[in-house]
């Protein structure tokens, strides 16, 4: 039996220069604005993720209150709630960060949106800030090896 290397170039110390950084998205999102107020059941899209990229991480921090009764969900067009599933919107803080465990991360083979979805009731004064850790993993040599 043989074994064939095609690992590539450079071997296992360290970082390729051409390697790829994760980095960070978000949004503040204001459900007070007048016209915007969404119901319960209503998805708010609140982050775009590009093609071919691995969310290693989202989450949900509470900036502002919601009313009584409201509870967030955060996730995509395939689960509504990957990332945050019933966060208790109603009490802010930095410690109202919410996240539920996606312990490998989820990859994006085409371009998508990460979605709050509003549930119990209408949020009319909560402010959120969603964010992400996103890596890109498209080809960087794709050809090259092959």
């Amino acid at each position: 039996m043989a074994t064939f290397d095609k690992t590539g170039k450079g071997g296992t110390t360290g970082h390729p220069a051409n390697g790829r950084t994760p980095y960070l998205v978000e949004n503040t999102i204001d459900m007070s604005v007048s016209g915007f107020q969404p119901a319960a059941g209503d998805f708010v899209q609140a982050l775009d993720i590009p093609a071919e990229s691995i969310v290693m991480n989202a989450g949900i921090e509470v900036l502002t209150a919601s009313p009584s009764s409201v509870t967030l969900d955060m996730g995509d067009g395939d689960t509504a709630d990957i990332y945050v599933d019933g966060l208790d919107s109603t009490s802010a803080g930095y410690s109202a960060i919410h996240q539920d465990v996606l312990s490998t991360g989820k990859i994006y083979a085409s371009a998508d949106t990460i979605d709050i979805k509003v549930l119990g009731a209408q949020d009319t004064t909560g402010k959120v800030r969603a964010w992400a850790v996103v890596c890109d993993i498209s080809g960087i040599d794709e050809t090259d090896n092959n």
